[in-house]
């Protein structure tokens, strides 16, 4: 397999596979490689693959330069060099099909392409708005679009809803645009498919991402009930560390399942208040009428059913801590008055006119992006900025592959600890490092604990190992792969039908399937044309 290496004097810019039939190459950002050069036509030539091999075919009316000459077409061999201006075009195998010791040009040059090292040593580091950010490279691979079903969402300006899509080739990691609008550039050459080398830098819109070694997988670390081997989670630890010793709120973000209430115990853990206790509410799993009574406690004879005074959750937590798990379910009246509380420390139980003083810590904890929730009416902007005070971010488990082995051994040990000993094949633990857990570490956990109770050996195969369904994002970039000519909406919207389909119309089950929030499924849904509610039986369509 040919590939195309883009060079400036000996200094290498970008890989491109050769698999086409057709390859354009010129300056206009149409072409399948366009080239940053002033120099070349907007369509400069055209190689086009036959049964004999690979031909070069100008399209500027000029000649194109083939090692040195202006030729109106010619034959493309390994070692061929396409003059591009101050640019050239290296023809040569692949990598991986090169013979030992072969130069990058061919010409007994020293430069080489960057190394990657084995998988897991790639890293992607930059900045997203305004928080520094690293992306280590590992497993399958990910997505990366404005769109919040991407493995990294970047909701930036020129930054298509699914823009790009990372993976491994063989030994070497490619980034493949997914027909985004202002498209994929690496090292400021605009390609459809290129090969990601330490020290590239990737620019997706308005987001510039630089592909670096990773640091040497760090040491297992316990940190208050937190398991991790993995770098991204120490500036999680180490703010944590910070935080917990002072009495302001801390909100805690992360997907579901990634582990905000385990850092929650660990604040409380770490602070003055330790000897006190830490109370839990799940802002979403009581109902409105019986949350604010819950919280702030109730008077006897306060309503209905209310027989005796009764504490609430702030008081029991008066000394401690009180962890408002998805604070962002709250309804707007109960933000005012929990607003109140942080700011006065007083509470007003249900039925009372007389305030009651407490000292009460909250840590809350949110899925949601409560930023987005304020510019929707759905959470009170001074609210937001009383509860921000420190934010610790966890990033979900496909962010930090070196936690998944050490996890998943952590998972088997506690499911057979009263049982005969069990462990992970090789392939198996391939496996699970190659899904990206839109569930996370509590998806993780269970799919271990039931291979484990399903597996009748004592070495747990790849077979016993369940899933969910691929996600929205894997979706559309698969789509986008295999069907080019097809937009990302039409394959969304595609992707989004057949999960409604399968679950019934029950959209709880569907946004499961595909790996993103109920509410993120609505308004894909609602921009996709798609109405709610249980497709009609097949006999009754038209």
């Amino acid at each position: 397999m040919l590939e195309l290496v883009v060079i400036r004097g000996e200094q290498e810019l970008v890989a491109v596979p050769l698999e086409r039939e057709r390859f354009r190459l010129g300056r206009a950002t149409t072409n399948d490689l366009a080239l940053p050069e002033p120099t070349v036509s907007r369509v400069q030539c055209e190689l086009v693959s036959s049964p004999h091999g690979w031909r070069l075919i100008d399209r500027s009316g000029k000649g194109t330069r083939l090692d040195g000459a202006l030729v109106p077409e010619a034959e493309l061999k390994p070692g061929a060099r396409i003059g591009c201006g101050s640019l050239a075009v290296l023809v040569r195998l692949r990598a991986e099909e090169s013979p030992p010791g072969a130069t990058l040009s061919g010409r007994g040059t020293d430069a080489q392409p960057g190394a990657q090292g084995e998988e897991g040593e790639l890293v992607l580091v930059g900045e997203l708005q305004g928080q520094p950010l690293r992306l280590e490279l590992s497993g399958a691979g990910l997505s990366l679009g404005a769109d919040p079903a991407n493995d990294l969402c970047a909701p930036l300006p020129y930054v298509s809803a699914f823009h790009c899509r990372l993976a491994r080739v063989g030994g070497a990691w490619h980034v493949q645009d997914l027909g985004s609008t202002n498209g994929t550039w690496v090292n400021g050459v605009r390609v459809g498919e290129a090969r990601l080398d330490a020290g590239a830098l990737l620019r997706l819109g308005e987001l510039s991402l630089r592909a670096e070694p990773a640091r040497p997988a760090a040491a297992p670390e316990d940190f208050l009930g937190l398991l991790s081997a993995d770098p991204a989670m120490q500036p999680v630890f180490e703010l944590v560390r910070r935080a917990a010793p002072t009495d302001e709120t801390v909100l805690v973000t992360g997907e579901s399942g990634s582990g905000k209430e385990l850092v929650a115990r660990a604040i409380h853990r770490l602070s003055r208040r330790a000897a006190g206790p830490l109370v839990p509410v799940n802002c979403s799993a009581i109902t409105r009428e019986l949350l604010e009574s819950e919280l702030f406690g109730h008077e006897r004879g306060a309503f209905t059913g209310a027989q005796a005074r009764r504490r609430g959750l702030f008081e029991e937590a008066n000394g401690g801590t009180l962890f408002l798990d998805e604070i962002g379910e709250l309804a707007l009246d109960l933000q005012a008055k929990l607003l109140r509380v942080l700011e006065n420390g007083e509470i007003r139980p249900v039925g009372s006119s007389a305030p009651r003083r407490v000292d009460t810590r909250v840590v809350a904890a949110t899925h949601r992006s409560l930023l987005e929730r304020v510019r929707a009416g759905a959470f009170r902007e001074d609210l937001f900025f009383r509860v921000q005070v420190i934010e610790v971010a966890i990033p979900p488990l496909r962010a930090r592959p070196a936690d998944v082995p050490l996890l998943a051994a952590h998972f088997l040990a506690a499911a057979t600890r009263h049982t005969r000993p069990r462990r992970l094949s090789p392939a198996a633990l391939a496996r699970l490092k190659g899904y990206r857990f839109p569930g996370n570490v509590r998806e993780l956990k269970h799919t271990v604990t039931r291979a484990a109770i399903l597996s009748p050996d004592d070495e747990i195969g790849p077979e016993h190992l369940t899933f969910l369904a691929p996600s929205l994002a894997d979706r559309v970039a698969e789509g986008r792969t295999y069907s080019p000519a097809r937009t990302w909406r039409e394959i969304e919207t595609e992707a989004l039908r057949q999960a409604l389909e399968a679950a019934d119309g029950n959209q709880k089950e569907a946004a499961r399937s595909l790996g993103i929030a109920r509410s993120t499924l609505t308004q894909r849904m609602e921009k996709c044309g798609l109405r709610p509610g249980p497709r009609p039986p097949r006999d009754e369509q038209a």
